[in-house]
């Protein structure tokens, strides 16, 4: 199933939601970069325990993974040198 299509099964306020989250994310254009800004909003998230079926935790999650998809033939995540070869590597 294509991320689109996950999208499509969703609840149409879930979908909304989602959608609206991967509106935002959609400027980002590598996977490190997509990691990095989960990674940031992970922080936030740190004191909930579970999460519900469509709460703001299940949103974010949902729409970082269809951007993950979408850019799924970046290679830089996992892969050191080409990573460092493009600059993301921390000196």
């Amino acid at each position: 199933m294509a991320a689109v299509d996950t999208e499509i099964a969703a609840q149409p306020a879930l979908s909304d939601r989602i959608a609206m989250i991967r509106a935002q994310l959609e400027p980002i254009r590598s996977r490190r970069a997509l990691l990095d800004s989960y990674q940031r909003e992970s922080l936030c998230r740190l004191a909930t325990t579970a999460q519900a079926a469509g709460s703001a935790a299940e949103v974010l999650d949902l729409a970082y993974a269809l951007r993950w998809l979408e850019l799924e033939g970046d290679t830089t995540v996992g892969d050191p040198l080409v990573a460092s070869q493009n600059g993301l590597m921390d000196e």
